[in-house]
């Protein structure tokens, strides 16, 4: 049986990879641009959004599959 797991993305800027630190009094949400501290390029909330998204369902996809590799493992151990 597989444990609630809690997973972290972080925001990281889409043109030097730096991890992106917002205001954080502000809420963000779609249409904004939000500045990075390291390259002052701005970044689309909606591009780091999906981003976000697919390194997410990765990381759960790798965590799943190495769940049932040991619970599959466990089964057939004698």
């Amino acid at each position: 049986m597989m444990n609630d797991k809690s997973f972290t993305i972080e925001l990281k800027c889409l043109f030097c990879d730096c991890v992106l630190e917002g205001d954080s009094n502000k809420e963000y949400s779609s249409g904004d641009m939000l500045e990075c501290q390291n390259c002052r390029e701005f970044n689309d909330y909606d591009a780091l959004i999906d981003v976000a998204a697919e390194e997410g369902e990765a990381l759960v996809a790798e965590y799943a599959k190495k769940e049932i590799e040991k619970t599959l493992g466990n089964l057939f151990k004698k």
